[in-house]
């Protein structure tokens, strides 16, 4: 039975470790050897590019590591329960699995006739972007909203991202296109499959702790503590859950780039020693 949480004081600072990190292979502005040096200058030791549906920058951040820094294999995942996000990161996912890279082909295409469906809308209101732009500014990524949101501050429509969600991306705006329905048991099961380790991505942010005891009875074994979102409360109340739980916990700046983070590399994540939980539940599950 899980234990709920309660207060608990701990500090969460001189962080080591960085296990949230966007590239240009989904919405973040830089690319995976960018991250890479930018983590080795900020004197990192592990980091993990969790990249939205997509791992295709993990040979390139693994290459440009030289061994300098250490790189967790990761990803992060879509689902939704209606309207409300739900991202699982999947640590040490094999990430070169055919039915991975299936799936995420498959998604990938789903995103790009959403977006071209939201640039339809825009379009009919007088509001023209160029879709060809839009996926050449994704770079062969993850294409999503944040891919618009950057168009139409560019295009003069908006002065800011978040202006782009307020006035037309977000779920109340009549421009909104629904996303691929994907239950979170699902994709907590498939990182599994993949020999991957789900952790609840930034649940601080989902308004609702039963989601988070649900998330954890379909199959997460860990919980994100250190996110820019979380309030430090809010760290110590998930401190304490995944500790009465024995629950694995990350922590990850969620850094996109300059424009869009708000919280840099480094500047919020998890210790040295939460890795070392990671690796030796991946040893343990490995040698059953």
């Amino acid at each position: 039975m899980l234990r709920p949480w309660t207060h608990f004081k701990i500090e969460l600072s001189d962080y080591s470790v960085d296990l949230h990190i966007h590239s240009t292979f989904s919405d973040g502005l830089l690319t995976p050897s960018e991250i890479v040096r930018l983590s080795i200058d900020s004197k990192l030791e592990v980091i993990s590019i969790a990249d939205h549906d997509s791992v295709a920058g993990i040979d390139e951040s693994i290459k440009a590591a030289q061994n300098k820094i250490e790189i967790i294999p990761a990803v992060e995942l879509s689902s939704n329960i209606g309207k409300k996000d739900i991202h699982i990161l999947g640590y040490y996912i094999d990430y070169q699995l055919d039915e991975l890279l299936s799936y995420l082909e498959e998604f990938k295409e789903y995103r790009i006739e959403r977006v071209k469906k939201i640039v339809a809308k825009l379009s009919s209101d007088g509001i023209k972007l160029n879709f060809e732009r839009i996926k050449v500014m994704a770079k062969d990524g993850s294409l999503g909203r944040p891919h618009i949101a950057e168009a139409l501050l560019q295009s003069g429509y908006v002065y800011s991202i978040n202006e782009a969600f307020v006035r037309y991306l977000g779920y109340h705006c009549p421009y909104y296109e629904s996303k691929k329905e994907v239950k979170p048991k699902e994709i907590i099961q498939k990182i599994i499959d993949c020999k991957g380790i789900p952790v609840i991505a930034h649940p601080g942010t989902l308004g609702d702790s039963s989601i988070i005891y649900q998330l954890i009875m379909d199959g997460a074994v860990g919980i994100e503590v250190g996110h820019p979102e979380h309030t430090k409360w809010q760290q110590q109340q998930l401190y304490e859950l995944a500790k009465k739980n024995g629950l694995l916990r990350t922590g990850g700046s969620d850094y996109h780039g300059y424009r869009y983070s708000r919280c840099q590399i480094g500047k919020c994540g998890c210790k040295r020693e939460d890795v070392l939980m990671l690796k030796e539940y991946k040893n343990k599950k490995r040698n059953f």
